[in-house]
C-alpha cells in the first residue's frame, strides 16, 4: 500500500480495527482490512474522520452501495457514540496511533464496547 496523504476512516473502525481476527464479509474485504491496519501501525498516518462510505475500509465492504451504508443508520449510531467518547467531530483530522490510542483508553478499558457496539454483528469476535 502506497503512502495516502489523505486517509479517511469512520471513527467507529477505530474500535473494528482492534479486534479484527481475519474474518470479514468477503475476502477481498479481509485482505482490503489487512492490508490498511498494516500501513495504519507502520505508517501512523494523519486520519480525517468520515461520516461516509469514502473511507478507506468501506471501499470493499458490500454494504457500500453507491457511497451510502446500506446499514447507514446503524453505523452513524457507532460513528457518533465514537465521536462523544473522543471529543472529536467529523472532519477531524488526527494521527493514527493517537486515535488508536483513544479507542483503547476512552472505550475498550472503560468497558464500554458494548454500549457503544450495540447491535454490531461483529462484536461477537471480541475479547
Amino acid at each position: 500500500m502506497t503512502k495516502l496523504s489523505s486517509f479517511n476512516l469512520r471513527p467507529h473502525h477505530s474500535l473494528c480495527i482492534q479486534f479484527f481476527v481475519g474474518k470479514g464479509y468477503s475476502s477481498d474485504f479481509v485482505q482490503n482490512m489487512t492490508n490498511v491496519i498494516e500501513y495504519l501501525n507502520k505508517e501512523n498516518p494523519l486520519i480525517t474522520l468520515t461520516g461516509s462510505c469514502n473511507d478507506v475500509l468501506c471501499s470493499k465492504c458490500p454494504n457500500n452501495k453507491s457511497q451510502l451504508c446500506a446499514d447507514n443508520d446503524k453505523v452513524a449510531s457507532f460513528d457518533n457514540a465514537c465521536l462523544k467518547e473522543y471529543n472529536l467531530k467529523i472532519g477531524d483530522e488526527i494521527e493514527w496511533l493517537a486515535l488508536k490510542d483513544m479507542a483503547k483508553s476512552r472505550i475498550i478499558s472503560q468497558g464500554k464496547l458494548s454500549e457503544v457496539c450495540k447491535n454490531c454483528q461483529w462484536k461477537c469476535y471480541d475479547i
